[in-house]
C-alpha cells in the first residue's frame, strides 16, 4: 500500500503544480498609480477575476508608447461594467524610477507588479515573450487564452485585446481556443533587447533577455 501510495501522491502533486493560482502569485506584490505616486495596491477584488492580462512593457520601448494608450482606452471603457477582468503591468524597465515614470506618463489605471518583485516572479515571467509590448491573457488557473505570440510569431497585443473583448461581451461563445489564437492579418511592431533569442511561450530568462549588456 505504501509503495502504491507514494507514486499516486507524486502524480497528484504534479497535476496540482501544473495549475497556477494567478491571484495568489500576485498577492502582496502589486502597486498602483495614485495621483502622482505609486503606492501599494490592495487587490481585494483580484481573486474574483476570471481573466488576467499580463502586460509586459517598458518606458524605453517605442512600440509600447504607441500601444499603451489603446490599452488604457480599452480598460477605462470596459472595466466599470466588466469587473471580471484585470490588467497587470509587468515592467521591463531598468529601474523602479523608470517604471514609475512610465506608469505616470501613460496614466496607467491598472495595478503593476512591484519592481522589486519582478525578477523573482518566475511563475509570472514564464509567460513573457522575447519582445514587447507583449500582452498575455490568462484565466485564473494560469491557462493561456490569448497571446501576443502565436507559434513563435509576433502578432502583437491588439489581437489579445480583441480576444478579451469578445470574451467579455459574449461574442466568443462557442469560439474554439484555436480560433482565439489566430494571428492578426496586419504586421505588428515590437522592440526586443539586443542578443535576445528567447522563444515564447517556453519562458523568459530575465538576465539573458532583459539585463543591460556591459
Amino acid at each position: 500500500m505504501k509503495q502504491l501510495g507514494l507514486p499516486l501522491l507524486g502524480l497528484l502533486f504534479a497535476l496540482g503544480a501544473q495549475a497556477q493560482d494567478i491571484p495568489a502569485q500576485l498577492s502582496g506584490k502589486l502597486v498602483a498609480l495614485r495621483g502622482k505616486s505609486v503606492l501599494p495596491f490592495a487587490a481585494s477584488d483580484l481573486p474574483k477575476a476570471k481573466y488576467i492580462a499580463l502586460y509586459y512593457s517598458a518606458g524605453w520601448c517605442g512600440p509600447c508608447h504607441q500601444f499603451t494608450p489603446d490599452l488604457v482606452k480599452f480598460y477605462t471603457e470596459l472595466k466599470p461594467s466588466h469587473p471580471e477582468f484585470e490588467v497587470v503591468f509587468v515592467s521591463r524597465d531598468e529601474s523602479s524610477n523608470a517604471m514609475e515614470k512610465y506608469m505616470g506618463q501613460m496614466t496607467m489605471p491598472w495595478p503593476a507588479l512591484r519592481f522589486s518583485a519582478v525578477k523573482g516572479s518566475r511563475e509570472l515571467n514564464k509567460y513573457a515573450g522575447p519582445a514587447i509590448p507583449c500582452l498575455v491573457l490568462l484565466n485564473e488557473k494560469g491557462e493561456i487564452l490569448s497571446d501576443s505570440f502565436v507559434q513563435g510569431k509576433y502578432v502583437g497585443p491588439h489581437k489579445v485585446v480583441t480576444d478579451l473583448k469578445k470574451l467579455l461581451t459574449g461574442d466568443a461563445s462557442g469560439v474554439a481556443q484555436s480560433e482565439l489564437a489566430t494571428p492578426a492579418p496586419l504586421a505588428a511592431t515590437a522592440a526586443s533587447p539586443a542578443g535576445s533569442s528567447i522563444k515564447s511561450p517556453s519562458g523568459t530568462n530575465w538576465d539573458e533577455a532583459f539585463k543591460k549588456k556591459p
